[in-house]
């Protein structure tokens, strides 16, 4: 990853993934605790941002900002999501109803499954191009 710096968004995009699938699996499946799912559901998401973001803070001061900056896009487009479904062979839902705080889905609400696969198709071209011009 050190060598070659672009890896690092890869890397973001996997381990968060890897987090997502084992953190939702134990969290919220093989969950041994009456709390309401909507109580687990709010600790994961706190504590999934706090990794994401330790993550994001490593990247930036060991590889570079920009790399940083790549991996926020690939995050806020929804890269996330579409992995998630493919990792994990799952079909990828015809409607995200939870995507409201990306690009297409602050504009659109809930959003297509096609229209998610097309948003982070755009947020893997961004991040690219600000590691080529910058």
């Amino acid at each position: 990853m050190f060598e070659f710096k672009w890896l690092s968004l890869l890397t973001f995009a996997l381990l968060i993934n890897l987090y997502d699938i084992l953190g939702y699996h134990f969290t919220l499946i093989r969950r041994s605790t009456q709390l309401p799912e909507q109580v687990i559901i709010k600790a994961y998401r706190v504590h999934q941002l706090l990794f994401e973001m330790i993550i994001i803070l490593f990247i930036g001061f060991v590889i570079g900002w920009k790399y940083s900056i790549g991996c926020v896009i690939l995050k806020w487009f929804g890269l996330q999501d579409v992995l998630y479904y493919l990792i994990l062979q799952k079909k990828i839902p015809e409607k995200f109803t939870w995507m409201k705080w990306t690009p297409f889905g602050i504009l659109k609400g809930d959003l297509s499954g096609n229209e998610v696969i097309f948003q982070a198709a755009i947020g893997i071209i961004i991040s690219i191009l600000i590691l080529i011009f910058s």
